[in-house]
Formats: C-alpha cells, sequence, structure tokens
C-alpha cells in the first residue's frame, strides 16, 4: 500500500511539472495571489481537477478524487464532484506555459462567475451564419485592433468606427443584441482575464491575440466570437485607465462601457458611415473570405437538412441533459437547435459522441442521423458516425 501511495505521489509530479521543475498549479497560483483580487475583487484561485484519457485526476488539492466517473463528461468547464464544485480541464495542458496559464486562469473565472454575478446562460448567436453580419464583426475586431494602438484622436476614431460596425450590425439583427453581450460576458470576459492576468505587459497581451486569428476564417462563430471580441474590449477598457470591471453586470454590454468611457458619439447614418470607413480596416480581404465562405455554408446547410430530414433521424428523449463540444464544433441553429461536431451528450440513461450529433432547442432530446451500423456489443452501438451508449 506504501509503494502504491508513492508511486501515484511521483505520478502526479511528474504530470503536473513543465520544464521539469514548477507546477503549473504552483505557476497560476502565484499569478492569481499577485493580483490578489485587484482586477475582479476576488482572488481567482480555485480547486482544479485535471482529467486525462483514462480519466485519471490530477489536482491541486490533497483530497481530491483519484478517478473521474465514466459516466460525466470531461472538458473545459466547471463541474460538482463528491459534492464539491470544481475547475475542471483536459490533462495534459497542451501549448507553452502562458498558453497554459491563460486555460487555466480562464477557467478559473468560470468558477468564480456565480458569486461575480455573472451567471451562467446558453445565447444563441445563429446571425453570425449571415455574411452581412461576419463582415460587421471582422470589420469591428479590426478597428479594435488598430484603436488598442493608438493615442489621442486617432484612437477615438477607431474606436468610433469599431462601435459603428458594431451598432449596424445589431440594426441589422436586433434580436441578437443582448444575445451577442451574453456571449460577451460569460466567455468573452473570462478570456480577458486569462489573458490580461497571464501577460506581464500590454505588449505581450497584444502579442498573443494573434493566436485567435484563426477566428477569421472560422466557419462557426456563433460560440467562438466572444473568445475575440472580449480580450480586445477588455484591452481598450484597460486603456482607459478607469477600473471598470467593478462596474460590470450579468447584462452588461462592452460596447456600451467603451461608448460612455471614451466619450464618444454614433453617427447618425450608421450604414454610411460604416461604407466610408469600412477600407481603412480590411474590407476588401475581409469580404474574399466571407464569399467563399457563403458558398461553402450553402453547401452545409444542405448537408445537414438530407441528414437530420425527420424520417433519417433517431430521436433520444434525454432527461438532465449536458452537452460538451470545443468552441468551433456547434453550429447555433435559427430554430434554436445545435448541431454538434466532436462532442459529447450526456443524459439519465446513456450518452454519445461523434459527429453530428443535434440538441433540440429545449435539451429535452437529441436528435441521431441514421448512419451505417458498424457493430452493436451489449449497451453499446457503433455506427460510421457516433456512438451510443446505454447505462444499465
Amino acid at each position: 500500500m506504501k509503494n502504491k501511495v508513492l508511486l501515484r505521489a511521483a505520478f502526479l509530479l511528474l504530470v503536473s511539472c513543465n520544464n521539469g521543475s514548477v507546477s503549473v498549479f504552483d505557476r497560476v497560483e502565484r499569478i492569481c495571489n499577485r493580483d490578489g483580487g485587484k482586477l475582479w475583487g476576488v482572488n481567482l484561485y480555485s480547486p482544479v481537477l485535471g482529467v486525462d484519457s483514462l480519466r485519471h485526476i490530477v489536482s491541486n488539492v490533497a483530497d481530491a478524487p483519484e478517478t473521474f466517473p465514466p459516466d460525466m463528461p470531461v472538458a473545459n468547464s466547471t463541474t460538482e464532484l463528491d459534492g464539491r464544485r470544481w475547475t475542471m480541464v483536459i490533462w495534459p495542458l497542451s501549448g507553452d506555459e502562458r498558453h497554459q496559464n491563460e486555460l487555466l486562469i480562464h477557467e478559473m473565472f468560470h468558477y468564480r462567475q456565480p458569486e461575480l454575478g455573472f451567471e451562467f446562460s446558453n445565447p444563441n448567436n445563429s446571425h453570425l451564419s449571415n455574411r452581412d453580419a461576419r463582415t460587421l464583426l471582422k470589420l469591428e475586431w479590426n478597428a479594435l485592433k488598430a484603436a488598442a494602438g493608438c493615442r489621442g484622436e486617432r484612437k477615438t476614431e477607431a474606436l468610433a468606427d469599431a462601435l459603428a460596425f458594431r451598432a449596424l450590425r445589431r440594426q441589422l439583427y436586433p434580436d441578437y443584441a443582448v444575445e451577442e453581450c451574453s456571449l460577451e460576458i460569460l466567455e468573452g470576459l473570462a478570456e480577458y482575464t486569462g489573458r490580461r492576468l497571464a501577460s506581464p505587459s500590454d505588449k505581450e497581451y497584444i502579442r498573443g491575440l494573434s493566436s485567435l486569428d484563426y477566428l477569421y476564417s472560422s466557419d462557426n462563430l456563433t460560440r467562438s466570437f466572444a473568445y475575440l471580441s472580449g480580450p480586445l474590449y477588455g484591452l481598450v477598457l484597460d486603456q482607459s485607465g478607469r477600473h471598470w470591471q467593478k462596474e460590470m453586470k450579468v447584462d452588461s454590454d462592452l460596447g456600451a462601457a467603451v461608448k460612455e468611457i471614451y466619450g464618444i458619439e454614433l453617427p447618425d447614418n450608421l450604414e454610411e458611415a460604416c461604407e466610408a470607413a469600412r477600407m481603412k480596416y480590411g474590407f476588401e480581404a475581409v469580404d474574399a473570405v466571407e464569399e467563399e465562405f457563403e458558398r461553402q455554408l450553402e453547401e452545409r446547410n444542405a448537408q445537414l437538412a438530407r441528414l437530420f430530414a425527420p424520417e433519417n433521424v433517431i430521436s433520444l428523449d434525454c432527461p438532465s441533459l449536458s452537452i460538451q463540444f470545443p468552441p468551433n464544433g456547434m453550429i447555433q441553429m435559427d430554430d434554436g437547435s445545435m448541431i454538434i461536431y466532436g462532442g459529447e451528450a450526456y443524459w439519465d440513461w446513456g450518452y454519445v459522441e461523434g459527429r453530428p450529433l443535434k440538441v433540440t432547442a429545449d435539451w429535452k432530446h437529441v436528435e441521431l442521423p441514421r448512419l451505417d451500423t458498424l457493430s452493436v456489443r451489449g449497451d453499446t452501438t457503433v455506427t460510421s458516425g457516433w456512438t451510443m451508449v446505454r447505462k444499465k
């Protein structure tokens, strides 16, 4: 028994260390202690479960469970286990030290969100599948980047352009303004916080944002756009010198905060103003990408319509449904349903993983396309696209 304990302790030491020396938990704890609650009013450091592919657990808590239950989803998120709340991350962490620090602090912010008053939500931003909405979003990003790199009148002008692009998008899609803000508060502030605390300077912070450039060519911005919008708005708000974080609420609008702090007035004719400003922010390159995306979107929607035609789906009644998916692995549909690629869904009597899956808008049913069945063994059904396991 003594040898078993020593072996496990050695295993934990090995897998939780980076570059053979300092544990990522120690690094992040030092970062959070150095902040000391200055950013959000609380120390963000929290209990962590790192869960590997065999569901072994690495933790910063001495009496943490050794393994993670097989019928619970594993994701970078917040979870409850053994009567306690935890920050959960997929182990081992990938990337360099700064990326690992950013990820852990991002997830620790999610752990603290309820006490900060930022309740979780499931916003639907399906309008970001439309060409004009995506174009205006990317122009907004480019204007914010320009603003972050200058001062004085030039900064104010770029911020005014960013807010004009934002306002025109919301004028075109008024039903989604609240949804955009909700995701920016939920994920945008978490991403901002991870990057803010993990970056020693604005220069490093701005350089690190290049890791999010993949979003410009992403075919799915409905759940991922806030990962760049949040850090960009957080940066220009920081540059104002105002402690804006203490003013944030669950229904706050980051754009409105910039407008108020910098004293920006929007033009009366948004469409005309955006037309005049767009060439300053790479419109031609953005438009070329969006033209190709629109073509691919038509093909994708036609394929999804065939896959999930009523006569071609297996509909499962799924009480207590929970799902996990990568940020780019979900497509929000106009009817509120979600198509998930490379994700997993868990419910009372089983779970399914694969691509694609459909979760209905009421979160009570999972729909699976009828695909070629490869094998059925006991409670496990394997098809060419998904695998379903029924609990005994």
